[in-house]
């Protein structure tokens, strides 16, 4: 479903831009484009970008001097002048180190030397704690800085440019993710979905208008050309002279690849549908941190139940079906109910045209699966061919004191060969059930308050005695 959401982000925090009128901002799953119309030469801190004024591609080139009106400029101007203050303080307490080392004390000024000496120990110990918080402070700003820029050096385009500067940003610089969030209320879910970008790219984004694209704008498309489907007889197979004989000449190597039926080089793009969000305006800086964007929220009629797979896990899950009102994109949710955050990984998928969401498991209720071992005179050789019985007993344990109705996810063995016959026969302590032909077999029990129920499966595989089999 293809779907235009119009949004405003007004940001509580302002930040300087250095744009002139309109801005506009493009992004993709796999890179983005920044248009403005820039006031001076700075770009920012950036790696890969490329940049057109106009119809024509400009360099993007490093300079010494970086302008103190730059939000990035001054944090790099700080973590600069730390660098000076950490080696100064360095040299100096090595100077100490080494007057120390090269005194020469005689009995005459001793005193003197030893007065001076207390004075040095003093300084120098000040010293060495001014150089351990300089030390973490740098440390902080670096780890701060790289995490907000993905070039080391400040870029200017190289020529002075009036007309509108675009900028291709590589993937990675500006993330991009759909969030889900699911409230559990008693009859209806009230769902939300934002997007959240992260931008270190290096450039602070100031967009009046700006786009997101769930898609990529690098797809490579080929043309596809018909190949014709060809059948040919099988070679006769070679005597021991002919497959001993010399490789065939270029020439006769050459016409065996041309006659060969080349399949076309394709790149298949991934995508989750073209879905276009016109945000408006946003503030963007290049801070690394987390932006959401509110996308919609409505609220949407569930239909839950408890269900089990015992064939792989012990676990009883709470999980909903419900229609979407619009697209889901991404499969991740966050899931509340009140204050509470159930999960911030609960995963879902669309099923025979609605979501199914897990919500949360059970753990008042317990579910064991047992081999059924059952010997009796109907099992064993009759006329050339085994039939074995088998099957399998599921115990559940209420420890509630609420009724609980359980949906059972099982399997029968599923034959993949006419020669092994599979056949369902009998289901003790369900109350509804259903076989599919892939061995699905659904059931539907109940357990009630602080007791417990038994479902007993039984089934049969028959199939030639010459044949073994494994299940």
């Amino acid at each position: 479903m293809r779907r235009k959401t119009i949004l405003a982000l007004i940001g509580g925090m302002l930040f300087w831009t250095h744009t002139g009128t309109a801005s506009t901002l493009e992004l993709y799953n796999d890179g983005a484009v920044y248009r403005y119309i820039p006031m001076d030469n700075y770009v920012g801190f950036i790696s890969g970008a490329r940049a057109l004024c106009g119809d024509r591609e400009i360099s993007l080139v490093p300079r010494e001097e970086c302008p103190d009106s730059q939000r990035l400029c001054k944090e790099e101007k700080t973590l600069l002048q730390l660098e000076t203050d950490y080696e100064s303080l360095r040299s100096a307490l090595a100077m100490i180190d080494t007057w120390s080392k090269r005194a020469n004390l005689t009995e005459v000024d001793a005193t003197k030397w030893i007065g001076a000496a207390e004075k040095m120990g003093k300084r120098r110990a000040q010293w060495q704690a001014t150089l351990r918080q300089i030390t973490r402070k740098r440390q902080n700003l670096q780890d701060q800085f790289s995490h907000q820029v993905s070039g080391k050096q400040a870029l200017f385009i190289s020529q002075s440019c009036k007309e509108e500067l675009e900028l291709t940003l590589p993937a990675g610089t500006i993330d991009l993710r759909i969030i889900n969030v699911a409230e559990i209320g008693e009859k209806n879910l009230k769902i939300t979905h934002f997007i959240a970008l992260r931008n270190h790219s290096g450039i602070d984004i100031n967009a009046k208008d700006a786009r997101i694209y769930a898609r990529s704008f690098h797809q490579r498309l080929h043309p596809i050309h018909f190949k014709p489907w060809i059948v040919r007889p099988l070679p006769k197979k070679k005597s021991l002279a002919e497959r001993t004989a010399p490789l065939p000449t270029s020439q006769n190597t050459t016409n065996v690849i041309r006659d060969r039926a080349v399949s076309p080089h394709l790149s298949t793009p991934k995508r989750r549908g073209y879905r276009n969000y016109a945000i408006g305006k946003i503030d963007l800086p290049s801070t690394g941190e987390e932006v959401r964007v509110r996308l919609d929220g409505y609220e949407v009629a569930k239909k839950c139940e408890e269900i089990s797979y015992p064939w792989r896990d012990s676990s009883i899950y709470f999980a909903c079906r419900f229609k979407p009102k619009e697209t889901i994109e991404s499969d991740l949710w966050t899931l509340k109910k009140g204050r509470q955050r159930i999960s911030e990984n609960a995963y879902g998928e669309y099923d025979n045209g609605k979501y199914f969401l897990f919500i949360d498991r059970d753990d008042t209720v317990e579910i064991r699966r047992q081999p059924l071992v059952e010997k009796d005179r109907s099992s064993g050789i009759f006329g050339g061919k085994i039939r074995r019985k088998d099957g399998y007993i599921l115990e559940l344990v209420n420890k509630s004191d609420r009724q609980k109705i359980i949906k059972i996810i099982e399997r029968l063995p599923y034959s993949v060969s006419e020669k092994i016959k599979v056949k369902l026969l009998k289901i003790e302590g369900a109350v509804e059930e259903s076989l599919d032909d892939e061995g699905k077999l659904v059931m539907q029990t109940i357990v009630p308050p602080l007791g417990h129920t038994r479902v007993k499966v039984l089934f049969e595989l028959s199939y030639d005695k010459n044949l073994k089999i494994r299940y």
